[in-house]
């Protein structure tokens, strides 16, 4: 038994180191196509200069997912253009961006203070252009703007962070082809200039057509040559308004459309009577992963749908000042309903870190 022992037990050892060293081998295969593969999204991530669009979501140049949760307010028409005491109140509701409304006669200078304000406050400046609403004829003079050399300079200087919203609501509903046609036009302009921020498009009719981003999202965002783009719809329909959100964000995700609600989800549509169901609308975003920008924060008094007290519907607060709410839509969507701001906005890790750095 001793001499058939001991070839049995060679063969044994030689078979395992065999199998042994061919395992330790594709270990390390396995751990160098990991590191070859971290290596190039580490690359991928520096190459970014700018926030970025990666399927239907928003990341950060470090790649942190951003879901958009926050406000819009009428920065241009208050006496506080720099948010030096706006934004302070918005951040108290833990929202990560704010939409910035602004015109194309503004003053630069303001508006390097207000984005950089709106930094340092912890959410993600989108500047919306309002010179345009409803009419398209007025967008040129939007682009123009945007054209500038100082106001290129301007958005460079935050590129990191900024979100440019071409142009508020532009157009009643001129079909597929003239909102193709305007905003493919827009595009070149802007990425011939060398922008590289994302842009966002709102959708035609003041905002709430939601077709014209169903129909022709696809065609815009592959005509962007950094495909770089998100599209908004603002929330002030009047009929079959639950059915319309539950079809338009069921497509947003089985399609894989990079959306946000510029505009909502708000308390009503547009004749200041029809209930909008903000309350499910706060929820399917939550479980969509779906961005939403309430309108409007407040200070400035909105001039539709007026109540008794002489305040908007539309008001988030009385004043603009956190937890003077104008009424329940308000409270509920900033903070006391589960999927509120306050309840789910994350703000990245990297806009924290320079937040003092603007």
């Amino acid at each position: 038994m001793k001499h058939i022992t001991t070839p049995l037990t060679f063969l044994i050892c030689f078979f395992l180191f065999i199998e042994c060293t061919s395992t330790s081998s594709t270990i390390l295969e396995e751990q160098a196509d990991q590191q070859i593969k971290e290596a190039k999204e580490i690359d991928s991530e520096t190459d970014k200069e700018t926030m970025h669009i990666d399927g239907r979501f928003l990341y950060t140049m470090a790649g942190e997912k951003v879901i958009i949760r926050g406000v819009n307010e009428m920065m241009i028409w208050s006496d506080d253009q720099s948010g030096e005491s706006i934004l302070p109140e918005i951040a108290k509701t833990g929202a990560n961006s704010v939409r910035l409304v602004w015109l194309t006669t503004g003053d630069l200078v303001e508006l390097d203070k207000l984005i950089a304000n709106s930094i340092r406050n912890g959410m993600i400046p989108m500047i919306e252009m309002h010179d345009a609403t409803g009419d398209w004829s007025k967008l040129p003079t939007v682009l123009d703007f945007w054209l500038q050399d100082d106001v290129k300079a301007l958005v460079d200087k935050y590129k990191k962070w900024v979100l440019l919203n071409i142009a508020n609501e532009v157009g009643p509903n001129g079909g597929d082809e003239i909102f193709l046609r305007n905003y493919k036009d827009a595009i070149t302009k802007l990425r011939d200039k060398g922008y590289k921020v994302p842009l966002i498009i709102d959708s035609s009719d003041w905002g709430k057509d939601e077709g014209i981003i169903a129909r022709n999202w696809k065609e815009l965002l592959n005509y962007d040559p950094l495909k770089n783009t998100m599209f908004s719809v603002h929330t002030y329909w009047v009929d079959n308004s639950k059915i319309r959100m539950d079809n338009f964000l069921n497509l947003v995700v089985s399609d894989g459309i990079p959306f946000l609600f510029g505009e909502g989800p708000q308390p009503n549509g547009y004749d200041c009577n029809t209930t909008f169901p903000y309350i499910d609308g706060m929820k399917q975003c939550q479980e969509k992963e779906i961005g939403w920008l309430s309108w409007s924060w407040g200070t400035v008094n909105n001039g539709d749908c007026e109540q008794p007290n002489g305040e908007s519907k539309y008001n988030i607060t009385s004043d603009g000042l956190y937890g003077n709410w104008n009424n329940d839509w308000g409270r509920l969507t900033m903070v006391d309903d589960d999927n509120s701001i306050q309840n789910t906005s994350v703000r990245p890790k990297s806009l924290l870190n320079d937040a003092n750095t603007f």
